[in-house]
């Protein structure tokens, strides 16, 4: 009934356990990158390097996919560490420490946790603290737009914002910094940049628009989360992914993730610590946003939110504005491919193992760039696989059968100042996962030459196989009950009809 308040039992932000689709490669020395600190140094160089790279070529996916993979990402996977791996003050993050000695299969597996439920539940949307902002009848309160001195885009509501805690003035401590304005949703990451936090608010009113309908809370959610898990298996994995492996996945199922029953799921650190870090490669160095913002820089993207609300391109506090000023709402026509656009008019970078220069000065909450090795993304991806112990792509690809790359094809992915660092570490032949997974993904030869267009076999088999589980032990899988035919002649199961679902009267539909 329309307007009552439905319990909705889900327990979110429960840390769920971690593990290895290839155990016995992650237990092998020679499966595994060499531990020494030469190759620590090696990889530090690589991820410094890669932070640089001046590369900016276009791919073929829509940038929408770029951050919708960010929203999927936050909502099944977080990586916590034990606190005896974390520094002194129980905080540093240990890849910061100058040495590093690399977990044991074994220990991974017992001194890591996957901070999210790992199932496709919306947890980060519906969970946690997003209790304190459901209205009477189920619907998500949303924060009204505040006013701007240029350049408003006219919309039917105020309702584009997340919602939000008060502007403290003031604040006295970090603690405050944290809560001012700070987003009241189930992960906190959804709102580290406009963009994915514009996704988040796109979700809230398509899930308004649903109880506008007649659903109640529960059936809504349960409508949200069959139109999310649809579009996620059949939208933007066969969008990302090689297509024979798509098609295999989908028909067969798991060939090497195998899971019977929910408890024996886990999140594989090979998805979470590498393949599915793929998005990273996505990320444009500016956007065409809306007819404001055309083209904004992605600094201004991050230091507009910053995980505080802090609604400034400006570092330090800001108190300039309560909310989302009216001249940032997003015009998601813009990150669709569309009749009028047959080519996206924010085309993602390619996949592959360039970074835009955005990904090397990283920010805090305050939007104040962290120190050099923290601020490089690509740094920290590379340290983090090295710490984990994860296999190497190479050791992967024979275990799926698969042809590896070959050394000339690893140096070629290269800078080239920094090959000879690369191949006198033997990086060549055992490759860091995660780059090898971004290499393999802009190699233009080979079968279905991915080109930087989608991910190779080796990255296409790890991702799909984890969401296909994680879909397989999900609330209300479509896995396990498919909608009909006449539901997903809406088109409400796609990432453009979820998104069109809840978009403002005032905006084109997205399927023009």
């Amino acid at each position: 009934m329309h307007g009552e308040i439905t319990s909705v039992p889900l327990i979110l932000g429960n840390q769920s356990p971690v593990g290895f689709i290839f155990t016995e490669l992650a237990s092998d020395p020679n499966s595994r990158l060499p531990e020494s600190q030469e190759t620590l140094d090696a990889i530090t160089a690589l991820g410094n390097a890669m932070a640089f790279d001046p590369s900016n070529e276009e791919g073929t996916i829509p940038a929408v996919y770029t951050y919708f993979g960010q929203f999927i990402d936050h909502d099944i996977t977080k990586t916590n560490f034990d606190l005896a791996l974390l520094g002194a003050d129980g905080k540093t993050d240990p890849i910061q420490k100058k040495e590093i000695q690399p977990l044991s299969a074994a220990d991974a597996i017992d001194k890591v946790s996957n901070g999210r439920t790992m199932k496709f539940d919306l947890d980060s949307m519906y969970g946690d603290g997003a209790t304190d902002a459901i209205n009477a009848d189920g619907s998500m309160r949303l924060s009204e737009l505040s006013g701007s001195k240029f350049g408003k885009i006219d919309t039917d509501d105020k309702f584009h914002d997340l919602p939000r805690r008060d502007m403290i003035l003031d604040p006295k401590d970090e603690s405050e910094l944290e809560k001012d304005r700070q987003a009241i949703i189930g992960d906190p990451r959804n709102d580290e940049n406009l963009i994915v936090a514009q996704m988040h608010v796109a979700f809230i009113r398509a899930h308004n628009k649903l109880i506008s309908r007649g659903l109640s809370q529960s059936d809504a959610q349960t409508a949200m989360r069959r139109r999310y898990q649809w579009a996620v298996l059949h939208d933007f994995l066969p969008t990302i992914t090689d297509p024979t492996v798509f098609n295999d996945v989908i028909t067969n199922g798991p060939r090497f993730y195998q899971v019977t029953e929910e408890a024996e799921l886990f999140m594989p650190l090979e998805y979470s610590a590498a393949a599915y870090r793929f998005g990273h490669s996505m990320v444009r160095g500016s956007y065409k946003h809306n007819s404001t913002f055309n083209p904004a820089g992605f600094e201004f993207f991050f230091t507009f939110t910053a995980l505080s609300g802090d609604l400034s391109p400006t570092a330090g506090h800001n108190t300039d504005s309560k909310t989302l000023p009216d001249n940032w709402v997003i015009d998601w026509a813009r990150f669709f491919a569309s009749t009028a656009h047959p080519v996206s008019e924010n085309p993602a970078r390619k996949i592959d193992t360039h970074l835009t220069p955005e990904l090397g000065k990283l920010r805090n909450f305050q939007g104040n760039e962290f120190d050099e090795l923290m601020a490089r993304l690509a740094t920290r991806n590379l340290r983090r696989g090295y710490l984990l112990g994860l296999p190497t792509g190479q050791a992967i690809a024979a275990k799926l059968g698969v042809p590896a790359l070959v050394s000339d094809e690893i140096i070629a992915s290269v800078p080239s100042q920094f090959r000879a660092i690369i191949t006198a570490a033997g990086l060549d032949k055992r490759t860091p996962l995660w780059f090898y997974i971004l290499a393999e993904a802009g190699n233009p030869n080979g079968p279905n030459a991915p080109n930087g267009n989608h991910l190779g076999p080796v990255g296409s088999r790890i991702v799909a196989e984890t969401i296909w589980n994680a879909i397989n032990f999900s609330i209300d899988s479509v896995l396990k009950t498919a909608p009909s035919q006449e539901e997903l002649a809406t088109g409400e199961f796609t990432l453009r009809g979820i998104i069109n679902l809840g978009l403002d009267k005032k905006f084109p539909s997205l399927f023009v």
